[in-house]
């Protein structure tokens, strides 16, 4: 009796030993959807020339992303499905099979400093990210909207304290897999990081395949910096420049880039007044942006953020003026200017 006793007290503890040995598991479940109503005063549908708010006189759903991840010990994943004309936009590359997929990636931390990540991920240039719910600006900027939106590969990161790096190699910029991108050509990707208490600045980079069905190249720079002045209101920077290369010629060999600021006040804890101003210059990417007819276009968007729990409703107006007639009037006449209105709803869950 005594020997049996003594023999499971022993297999209990064996147990307990192993469970407390054994790294914490955690799944977590998250997601969000938006919708907006556009109002165009030229009375033109596809009258603008940023992403996913080409529309006019139209109720229009945006996107439902549903996230998942998970974490065992050391290693953990991420899933981030999108369905919506928002999602198809953003992963307009992609065919039937893969362009629900927004993010999909692993990781693995080699130490609590250094991590490695694998597989599909959102751009880390810019200010401005994917769903809406996560900008202040239901529309995007034009930044934005001439990319790059994600890339598929691996990198590591590196912390020490504030300070982060990360560099990596992806398919093709906008790519999930080179055999549809027609390529085996790398991207790199860079960045240096500093996030304080009150502020953070980015450097970033990427350099590598831009249309893997030619021989062109895309190198782009861009900062990114925000700094919170009071409990009310804060700043936001944008600062890009891309160059447009080719392997073969360089009659092609373009350049662009744009200037943005971002402002946001919040009078109410669940009111706040945000607006950004862009410069966007295209003069030199005739052909790259040719859209834009090779103008430099100032946009100014003011947009009020109104939040009910996890629902944010945004009114929002936005007036484009460009350096050459790159827009169309109602008379279907070519225009300079382009003024809309729109209604934009977001929810997270």
């Amino acid at each position: 009796m005594k020997k049996s006793l003594t023999i499971l007290i022993i297999l209990l503890t064996t147990v307990v030993t192993f469970a407390q040995d054994t790294p914490a598991q955690a799944t977590t479940f998250g997601g969000s959807a938006d919708m907006y109503y556009k109002y165009d005063f030229d009375n033109l549908p596809g009258n603008g020339k940023t992403s996913f708010t080409n529309s006019h006189n139209s109720f229009e759903l945006g996107m439902v992303s549903i996230e998942a991840s998970h974490k065992m010990g050391k290693a953990a994943i991420f899933v981030d499905l999108g369905f919506g004309n928002r999602a198809k936009e953003f992963t307009y590359n992609d065919n039937t099979n893969s362009f629900m997929i927004k993010q999909l990636n692993f990781t693995y931390e080699i130490s609590d400093k250094f991590k490695v990540i694998a597989g599909s991920f959102a751009t880390h240039l810019g200010y401005e990210l994917l769903d809406a719910v996560d900008n202040k600006n239901y529309s995007m900027s034009y930044a934005f909207t001439n990319g790059p939106f994600f890339n598929t590969g691996v990198k590591a990161q590196y912390t020490l304290g504030k300070v982060s790096f990360m560099a990596g190699v992806t398919n093709p910029t906008d790519f999930k897999t080179a055999i549809e991108a027609g390529s085996v050509q790398k991207t790199f990707i860079g960045q240096v990081a500093y996030v304080g208490d009150s502020g953070s600045v980015y450097f970033n980079a990427t350099s590598g395949s831009s249309n893997p069905a030619t021989s062109v190249n895309k190198t782009q720079f861009d900062v990114v910096a925000s700094k919170k002045i009071s409990n009310k209101f804060s700043l936001g920077f944008n600062g890009t420049y891309a160059l447009i290369s080719d392997d073969i010629t360089s009659v092609n060999d373009e350049k662009w880039f744009a200037l943005i600021g971002y402002a946001t006040y919040a009078p109410k804890s669940n009111l706040n007044l945000a607006y950004r101003l862009e410069y966007f210059d295209a003069s030199d990417a005739v052909v790259t942006l040719s859209a834009l007819g090779g103008s430099s276009i100032v946009g100014n968007t003011l947009s009020l953020n109104y939040k009910v729990g996890n629902l944010t409703i945004i009114p929002e107006a936005r007036i484009d003026l460009s350096s050459k007639n790159v827009f169309m009037a109602s008379n279907s006449s070519p225009s300079s200017s382009n003024a809309y209105v729109l209604l934009g709803t977001t929810y997270s869950f």
